[in-house]
C-alpha cells in the first residue's frame, strides 16, 4: 500500500506465487517520480504462516482512518491490528462467509468503499452484532449502505474502485459481470454518487479469480516537485 505521508508497506502474501510481486525493479520505478520515505516491511511473517494481503485483505477508509478486514487464513487479525497502529487507523474486524458458510478470504470481495457510499454484503457477516457494528460505523463516517447479495457478490459486484480523473470526475470501475449482477435500483443509487465505467473482464475472474479491484492499486504518495 501507498500512503500520504511517503510510506510504502509490503505484505505477507499465502500464496508463493503472489510474493513474487513485491517487486523492487516497481519500486525503483516509483521512486523516481513519487516521494518515498519509509518501507515498512510486514512479510517476515510468511515465515511464522501469518498473512495479510494488502488492500486484499483491507478495504482501507482512508479519510476517516479506518481499516475494514474479514478475518481469515489471509487475513491475520493481529497483523491488521498491527497495521492499523503504524498507519494510525481504527481496525474494524468481523468475520464473513459465502452462502455456503466458507470464509471470505479477501474483505474486497465483500465490500467497496467510494467517498459518500459503500457497496457490501452485509449478509455475508456471519454475527448479528458484528453486522450491526460494522454498518454503524459505515453510517457514522456518511456511507450510504448499498446493499448486494450473495449472488451478486459472487458476480464480483462487491469488487469495485472509485477512481478520480484529473480533471476531478469520480467513477467507480467494475466488471460488466458486476454491473450486469446489479438492479436498476442499485445502480440509481449508485449513480447519484458517482459515475459508473465497467469492461468486460471475463478471462481474468475466470482464470484469475478476481476482478476490476484487483487489478488496480492506489498510489498516495506525494509526487516529487520538479527540480528548478
Amino acid at each position: 500500500t501507498f500512503h500520504e505521508d511517503g510510506r510504502v508497506f509490503t505484505f505477507p502474501m499465502f500464496s508463493p506465487n503472489r510474493r513474487l510481486e513485491r517487486s523492487e525493479a516497481m519500486l525503483e520505478r516509483l521512486r523516481a517520480r513519487f516521494a518515498v520515505h519509509d518501507r515498512i516491511r510486514m512479510e517476515a511473517a510468511e515465515s511464522d504462516n501469518r498473512f495479510l494481503e494488502g488492500t486484499g485483505s483491507m478495504v482501507l477508509d482512508r479519510e476517516n482512518r479506518l481499516v475494514y478486514a474479514c478475518t481469515s487464513p489471509r487475513t491475520d487479525p493481529e497483523l491488521t491490528r498491527e497495521f492499523a497502529r503504524q498507519t494510525g487507523y481504527e481496525p474494524v474486524l468481523f468475520r464473513a462467509v459465502d452462502q455456503n458458510g466458507t470464509e471470505i478470504y479477501h474483505t474486497n470481495v465483500m465490500m467497496a468503499l467510494g467517498e459518500t457510499f459503500a457497496v457490501i454484503c452485509l449478509e455475508s457477516i456471519a454475527g448479528a452484532e458484528e453486522r450491526e457494528m460494522v454498518a454503524d460505523k459505515l453510517r457514522s463516517t456518511g456511507k450510504e449502505i448499498i446493499g448486494i447479495s450473495f449472488e451478486q457478490m459472487n458476480a464480483f459486484a462487491g469488487n469495485m474502485l472509485q477512481v478520480r480523473s484529473k480533471d476531478g470526475r469520480r467513477f467507480l470501475v467494475m466488471s460488466e459481470q458486476a454491473y450486469r449482477a446489479l438492479d436498476e435500483r442499485q445502480i440509481a443509487r449508485i449513480e447519484a454518487h458517482t459515475r459508473i465505467l465497467h469492461a468486460p473482464l471475463y478471462t481474468i475472474e475466470t482464470y484469475g479469480g478476481g476482478s476490476a479491484r484487483c487489478m488496480m492499486a492506489e498510489i498516495f504518495l506525494p509526487e516529487k516537485t520538479p527540480a528548478t
